[in-house]
């Protein structure tokens, strides 16, 4: 179920950061008319406490999709202090390829990219390390069908993968998944859906779809809205919960009183 292939490897020291930098700024296709599809916020916690927040953009340019995505501690010292950890990614918008994708995560005081690049019609992709601008680059054999990337500690991929199967009916499906880490490792994940279920996000209830997202070691449950964003994750194993921030709720202002008192 998981195999790494390295076809070739080559010394990198350049770029990736040159890449990283034109994506982590909001570089990537050449300027079109830009469409947000969804944006917003995720709270990730992780026994019972705020662990991070992790805000997330999806924009349609043309025929590519980006979705964007910076993460940062919640609490504690460091709760004030900029995103460690960002990341971009470029998808075909009609069919979900991948064509790109690059992050960029701070460690103390080592600085860790990582980058993949693809060619239309090709089998292979360049997979990228860097760290502390000192890395590496594999050039590896892609499985068949649709790759989505997993890059720990995000989860804005689940509310990518959610979106790009909106509006499809299954009772289970694979999925390709790329796990970067140390290995990298692809990984055939399978999406089982658990049907319906209400549940209250924010202050409503929603109707949303659940969803088991597993391969034999890891599970996540996902619960989806009929639009495709993505409410909620739980990874049990690991007592993590992560939500989609709700958008305040309106309080109605009170009824102005009416001058006067009663006649005497």
């Amino acid at each position: 179920m998981i195999r790494v292939l390295h076809v070739a490897r080559a010394a990198l020291a350049g770029p990736l950061a040159l890449a990283a930098a034109a994506l982590l700024a909001g570089g990537g296709p050449a300027a079109a008319e830009v469409t947000t599809l969804d944006q917003g916020a995720l709270v990730v916690s992780q026994q019972g406490k705020t662990a991070r927040v992790e805000e997330f953009s999806m924009d349609q340019n043309g025929d590519t999709l980006v979705v964007r995505a910076q993460s940062r501690v919640a609490a504690g010292p460091r709760a004030d202090q900029p995103p460690d950890k960002v990341m971009s990614l470029e998808v075909g918008a009609l069919d979900f390829t991948l064509v790109r994708y690059a992050s960029q995560q701070v460690l103390g005081p080592d600085t860790l990219k990582r980058g993949i690049e693809t060619t239309p019609g090709d089998t292979t992709c360049m997979i990228y390390r860097e760290l502390n601008n000192h890395g590496v680059g594999d050039r590896v054999a892609m499985p068949p069908g649709r790759l989505y990337v997993l890059d720990p500690p995000l989860f804005t991929t689940f509310n990518f993968i959610a979106r790009s199967l909106q509006g499809q009916t299954f009772e289970s499906r694979p999925i390709g998944v790329l796990v970067l880490g140390t290995p990298d490792t692809f990984v055939v994940a399978t999406i089982t859906d658990q049907g319906a279920e209400s549940i209250r996000w924010g202050s409503r209830p929603v109707a949303a779809r659940k969803w088991l997202i597993a391969d034999q070691a890891t599970r996540f449950t996902i619960w989806v809205a009929p639009d495709g964003r993505l409410l909620r994750l739980r990874q049990a194993d690991a007592g993590i919960l992560v939500e989609r921030r709700a958008p305040p709720v309106k309080r109605h202002a009170p009824a102005p009183k009416r001058p006067g008192g009663p006649a005497r």
